[in-house]
């Protein structure tokens, strides 16, 4: 009875062993032996270059004289924490502009420049890994009023918000000083900003 009980586990390993060597050759393979960190932005819709719409903004701004300070949380995934770790984000105008190209009827227009300041690009994610995050602070000058919409009862105009509609285009440009990853379907969300 033990032999044949080692028989047939000798058997299985053997079996076992060259399933897995082959499985390496095929090209639908993921190898999950050496997991690194990767960052993301968690309200990120999977490939939002791709995507059929943008993402609304996550609250609708006041039309405030001094701007808005508009954040977008920042994550990195990692199964521990990791300590303090830097982001590099980056406004990506290219990939507003891929998607405003592939949906032309869609009357979305990329914000301009002189709507928005960044006070830094660095997000700083203190003890990293796990629930922590960081912000990455946009201060939109969500007060300017559109003068093309004056009318006698409002002289300046409504909101240049309510006029055009604005994608703000916020990605990760790279985790600098480490060798932590960039998670690819999530690197990028494109804010449609509304302001009250």
């Amino acid at each position: 009875m033990k032999r044949t009980i080692l028989k047939y586990m000798a058997a299985g390993i053997v079996i076992t062993t060259i399933a897995s060597s082959c499985l390496k050759s095929n090209p639908y393979y993921e190898d999950f032996s050496s997991i690194t960190p990767m960052a993301d932005i968690p309200k990120a819709t999977v490939n939002a270059v791709a995507a059929s719409a943008p993402t609304t903004s996550w609250v609708s701004l006041d039309s405030l004289p001094g701007g808005f300070d508009y954040l977008t949380a920042v994550h990195l995934s990692a199964p521990d924490h990791v300590g303090d770790v830097t982001v590099r984000m980056v406004i990506d105008k290219a990939a507003a502009n891929t998607w405003i190209t592939n949906h032309p009827t869609a009357g979305y227009t990329l914000i301009p420049d002189s709507l928005f300041s960044v006070p830094s690009l660095d997000v700083k994610i203190s003890n990293a890994g796990v629930f922590s995050t960081g912000d990455f602070h946009v201060t939109i000058k969500s007060g300017v009023r559109d003068p093309a919409t004056g009318t006698v009862l409002v002289p300046k105009g409504t909101s240049i918000f309510k006029t055009y509609k604005f994608i703000l285009p916020i990605s990760i440009e790279s985790v600098p000083g480490t060798n932590y990853g960039i998670a690819a379907n999530y690197k990028t969300v494109l804010w449609y900003i509304k302001v009250k």
